[in-house]
């Protein structure tokens, strides 16, 4: 699985190509907008808690 920062049109274009080529995904976006655009596939809203969540996140998640 590809973890996707986004939360840019440019991101959710991305997203969008990268499910089309059938890669697992999921976008991560910042939840400081109230409704935000969201991108195809799987999305996560909001922080990590510091480098420990997101090292914890990306072990758990087996992001590569």
């Amino acid at each position: 699985m590809i973890l996707l920062l986004g939360g840019t049109a440019e991101a959710r274009a991305l997203a969008a190509r990268l499910d089309d080529a059938g890669v697992a995904l999921t976008s991560s976006l910042a939840g400081r907008v109230a409704r935000p655009r969201l991108p195809v596939g799987e999305t996560r809203i909001g922080g990590f808690g510091g480098v420990a969540g997101l090292r914890s996140y990306l072990r758990d998640e087996r992001v590569r």
